[in-house]
């Protein structure tokens, strides 16, 4: 076909001007230096005209010569040192006779010209060859953009490469619908450039690289210790973060994937995040990667107030639908906290992202925000220290102990009994068990932590303690 001849190295020159751009197939290559000669090609040749014989052809000329090629029938005329314009008639006559009109433009070696239609019609190794070479130098040149690497290795190859979250395909549409890849020659050299054009793209947009690092600095901070945090908040500062200002985290999970096809998600979604919510200017926005989901981050210098935490919800509003179009298989819910301030806030948000999406169900509203005068804010931001943290896991050690699947309905039943006041009959409706099941829970917890429920300073302890670890 016609527009595979296009794609090939060496015919890069040749541009369409009239007729289908698929067109015929093409089964040979013919150099004509007399128009008159068009009526003695054999049927699909690719007719190559000479300076001579193009200029031969204009005005009426150029019609005939369009008719002839069509009656023989000629698959496409090539004209040379060709500076137009083409004729309406003989576009008409083209698109009528099912003829192809190219043009190259910038004077050729006729004889290199024709060799490399008459490699590429071959499929040879030669012409495999030299498309892989043209792909891969394509492909590299495409700055890690996975569309823009698909789109260049497709023209180069001639073949349709798309990109997708497990990495890049090849191939037609075959009768059910499946991708056909190529074959022979030609097969070897796309599974090359396929696998050229991973490794380009896992390197990421290279308008992409301060992004990345900075993500990379942001998913420390939000992890690693308290002060070892703070000791990354210098770095930070360095690649131009405010760590300093105010900060609201936007954290994104795909609810319903898990493993590998998760993280596909989560890699493709925190740059495109990134972007989309910077081009609309105002705060600064970074993405970062934490507890198998997408942490996005508002900062700006002043406190946001209530209309910044508004303007917070309503973004994430946007950036959830765009993400919910790209990855509609995933189920994206998005939580967005209250605003903090410093390296430690930035870690603050972050927790209370994720609160506000364990405490509001599944099937309530894709975007959900926390609570920003509630319990939980006061409760998020104690527990963000390390300090924090070991003291609720040294009073429940004996609790979780057991084991999560163990721990979890123990600390339950053990935050709803000092909720209620050590009441079994409210903890038992609240949690739909006996209160006989209430009561027994309630001395093997007292058995396991040692602990004293009637102590006014060791409840306050404990409920505070059930109600962090449970964040």
């Amino acid at each position: 076909m016609i527009d595979r001849l296009l794609s090939a190295p060496g015919l890069d020159g040749l541009r369409h001007l009239a007729g289908p751009r698929a067109g015929r197939a093409v089964r040979g290559v013919r150099l004509v230096e007399d128009l008159r000669d068009l009526v003695g090609q054999p049927p699909g040749s690719l007719v190559v005209l000479t300076a001579a014989a193009t200029r031969q052809g204009t005005g009426y000329r150029l019609d005939v010569a369009v008719r002839d090629a069509a009656a023989v029938p000629v698959a496409a005329l090539v004209l040379t040192a060709f500076d137009g314009p083409l004729p309406a008639t003989a576009t008409a006559l083209a698109e009528r006779g099912a003829v192809t009109l190219l043009a190259c433009d910038d004077g050729p070696d006729l004889a290199q010209l024709a060799i490399a239609a008459e490699r590429a019609l071959a499929g040879s190794a030669a012409d495999a060859l030299a498309r892989a070479e043209a792909a891969t130098s394509a492909v590299l040149r495409a700055g890690g953009d996975p569309e823009r690497i698909a789109a260049a290795a497709s023209q180069a190859l001639g073949v349709p490469v798309r990109a997708g979250l497990s990495g890049f395909s090849a191939g037609t549409a075959g009768p059910s619908g499946a991708p056909e890849a190529p074959d022979g020659h030609l097969a070897r050299a796309t599974r090359l450039v396929l696998e050229v054009a991973a490794l380009a793209a896992s390197g990421g947009h290279a308008d992409d690289a301060p992004v990345r690092s900075r993500s990379q600095l942001l998913t420390e901070l939000l992890i690693a210790p308290e002060g070892q945090a703070l000791r990354l908040a210098g770095r930070a500062r360095a690649l131009g973060l405010s760590i300093d200002a105010w900060h609201i985290a936007l954290r994104v999970e795909p609810t319903a994937l898990a493993g590998p096809e998760r993280y596909a998600v989560l890699d493709a979604a925190g740059p495109a995040a990134a972007r989309l919510l910077r081009s609309a200017g105002g705060p600064d926005w970074h993405s970062a990667r934490a507890d198998d989901a997408l942490i996005v981050i508002r900062t700006q210098q002043l406190d946001p107030g209530r209309e910044g935490l508004r303007a917070a919800v309503a973004a994430a509003e946007r950036l959830l639908g765009h993400l919910r179009a790209r990855f509609p298989e995933a189920a994206l819910r998005c939580g967005v906290s209250g605003a903090h301030r410093g390296p430690l806030g930035l870690r603050t948000a972050a927790l209370e992202a994720r609160t506000a999406l364990l405490r509001t169900p599944a099937s309530a509203s894709p975007v959900t925000a926390h609570d920003a005068a509630g319990l939980d804010r006061m409760l998020g931001e104690w527990y963000s220290s390390d300090a924090a943290r070991q003291a609720v896991q040294e009073l429940l050690t004996p609790l979780l102990a057991l084991g999560q699947k163990r721990a979890e309905p123990l600390v339950r039943t053990l935050q709803s009994y000092l909720d209620h006041r050590g009441s079994p009959a409210r903890v038992a409706e609240e949690l739909h068990l006996h209160r006989n099941a209430v009561s027994r829970r309630i001395r093997r917890i007292e058995t396991l932590l040692g602990a004293d429920l009637d102590d006014p300073q060791q409840r306050l302890a404990l409920q505070l303690a059930c109600r962090a670890a449970r964040l």
